[in-house]
């Protein structure tokens, strides 16, 4: 008999990020299982640094699994949409400042979590996990779910940290004819932006049929 009991009251609308490490798997193959702990453990660190959002208590969810990590509240509140969208890009930041690729999405939609059996079910998941995989980069989106939600409230087009991107050699087979994704030209400080400086330093040591993801132009 199954132990998995359904609790209507956990499945309910909210907001949810996927974020997931670019080749990680091939990093598995290659290289020691020494080499590859210390970067999976610098990721889940910085996860958990990011959804502190400081000292201050959020009550936003997280967990992860091979090479994939999420985030997601309890509601789809707009202060809840404001902690998870601030914590998922702070989480991205934080890996690309470490060299670490990765690539996601923010969603919004209906999400059954029972994550103490590791339960991750919903339209929410399927969204952000689809616009996630369809960014052929190093970058992270706002899925069509998010714009929809928040068109009168927060539109997106007036958000500093993302910008309207219909590249389709970039989005590749996603149903929707843009999105909008993080703007990497947002992170300069005295003349100098760290993320483009990233991208430039990974793009640098990749395999020559994956340095595409990493073009300069597509991020600006």
């Amino acid at each position: 008999m199954s132990d998995i009991t359904f609790r209507p009251l956990r499945y309910r609308n909210r907001w949810f990020a996927y974020l997931d490490l670019l080749g990680f798997t091939n990093l598995v193959q290659t290289r020691t299982i020494e080499e590859v702990l210390p970067i999976y453990s610098e990721a889940l660190a910085r996860m958990r640094s990011a959804c502190k959002l400081g000292k201050e208590e959020v009550g936003l969810l997280n967990s992860w699994f091979s090479d994939t990590f999420i985030i997601y509240s309890r509601s789809d509140s707009l202060q809840d949409f404001a902690h998870v969208e601030s914590a998922a890009r702070i989480f991205f930041q934080l890996l690309l400042i470490k060299h670490i690729p990765v690539r996601g999405c923010i969603s919004h939609g209906k999400l059954y979590s029972q994550a103490q059996k590791n339960i991750f079910v919903g339209p929410a998941l399927i969204e952000a996990h689809h616009y996630g995989e369809a960014l052929d980069w190093v970058g992270f989106c706002l899925a069509p779910s998010v714009e929809e939600k928040l068109k009168y409230d927060l539109p997106l087009e007036q958000r500093v940290h993302y910008r309207k991107v219909d590249d389709r050699s970039v989005l590749r087979k996603a149903k929707a004819d843009y999105v909008y994704a993080f703007a990497f030209n947002n992170g300069t400080v005295n003349g100098k932006n760290p993320y483009r400086k990233a991208l430039e330093s990974m793009k640098a040591s990749t395999p020559p049929e994956v340095e595409i993801k990493y073009l300069i132009h597509w991020h600006s």
